[in-house]
């Protein structure tokens, strides 16, 4: 890489937005040059910044004062990065596309006919329809969304045995973290000792989002797969992760779980090899142990949360029936650090 890429980031503040702060601290392809926000207009980020964190941001970085969403200097800015409501992200990213690309944890844009809802990993070459985008929209930048938390995991299980098998229908049931609420979150006294059974409009994202990115593109169109794909989601106790037990049927015979352990831990995706700073290699991790994974346990070490755990794995009495269950960090490789190995990939591949 010849150059530094300049980067801003709106909605810095919150809990993606932090993510992205963390991600790109020291990152040697990215230098911060402003941060923005809404409620914090003018003050220092150290004095900003929502919620608990662990993470040891330098001094220089605590000190810089949030600016406007509007104070953006568009001729310095490689690169938006965006952590804002979806509510406020259809204005605000539209906007600033139309010179500037954006990479957005927001589902705003998600649906669009023309707009990748990127997972690298899975769907990298998904950003040749950025050009179709930028010529749709007349914009010289654009809009690059990741996926919904719930579905990032989910997708990352199914790729590998899609391609091999082929499935005819998925069933998940999730147990998703209170932290996939954003700030301030689930009540306490709501979640305390409790599941909440309804996560609202959650399944239907995970349903549209997980054909989306496996889908193939041809003449500038997704072609959706043909699979029946269901899900019941619920928030439970835990902090960080989204853990989810997925039942699928696959189209083509397989011979033994063993197999099928084998084809998951030699995924490579298509962001390894590249000498990306955030992509996990290998980015799955399977299990024998049919106790794991577990979210303290898995997700207690840093360096964890871009991988995407597998454990539990057997066969079920459907035809061509397997069962397991599969975990993933909502915050880190389903939001801000997602968006940033994005940006990555765009860059091994020269896109920018």
């Amino acid at each position: 890489m010849k150059k530094k890429y300049n980067v801003s980031i709106i909605g810095a503040t919150g809990m993606a937005g932090q993510q992205f702060m963390e991600a790109l601290v020291n990152h040697p392809w990215f230098d911060i040059i402003s941060l923005h926000g809404h409620s914090s207009v003018g003050k220092k980020y150290g004095e900003s910044i929502r919620g608990l964190t662990s993470f040891e941001y330098p001094e220089e970085i605590l000190e810089i004062k949030v600016r406007d969403t509007e104070d953006i200097d568009i001729k310095s800015t490689d690169i938006i990065f965006s952590a804002i409501p979806s509510s406020q992200a259809r204005e605000v990213e539209g906007r600033l596309a139309k010179t500037t690309p954006v990479i957005s944890t927001a589902s705003a844009y998600r649906y669009e006919p023309d707009v990748p809802i990127y997972l690298p990993i899975v769907n990298g070459p998904h950003y040749e329809m950025l050009d179709v985008q930028k010529r749709n929209r007349g914009w010289e930048g654009f809009i690059l969304p990741g996926p919904n938390c719930t579905t990032v995991g989910l997708v990352i299980s199914l790729y590998p045995i899609f391609k091999e098998y082929g499935i005819e229908s998925v069933h998940m049931v999730s147990m998703q973290a209170i932290t996939g609420a954003g700030y301030p979150g689930v009540p306490s006294y709501d979640i305390i000792a409790n599941v909440i059974p309804r996560i609202e409009g959650e399944e239907g994202k995970v349903i549209k989002e997980t054909k989306k990115i496996l889908s193939i593109i041809e003449n500038g169109q997704f072609q959706l797969p043909d699979i029946t794909i269901d899900c019941k989601c619920n928030r439970v106790p835990s902090i960080d992760g989204h853990m989810e037990s997925v039942f699928i049927q696959t189209q083509k015979e397989f011979s033994s779980i063993e197999e099928i352990k084998s084809i998951w831990s030699r995924f490579k995706g298509e962001t390894s090899g590249l000498g990306l700073p955030n992509a996990p290699e290998p980015p799955i991790k399977v299990f024998d142990d049919p106790y794991r994974p577990q979210p303290r346990i898995d997700l207690s070490e840093k360096k964890n949360g871009m991988y995407t755990f597998i454990g539990g794995v057997e066969k079920t009495n459907f035809k061509h029936g397997l069962k397991y269950t599969v975990l993933s960090h909502n915050t880190e490789l389903g939001a801000g650090r997602g968006g940033v190995l994005s940006a990555e990939y765009l860059i091994a591949k020269k896109y920018l």
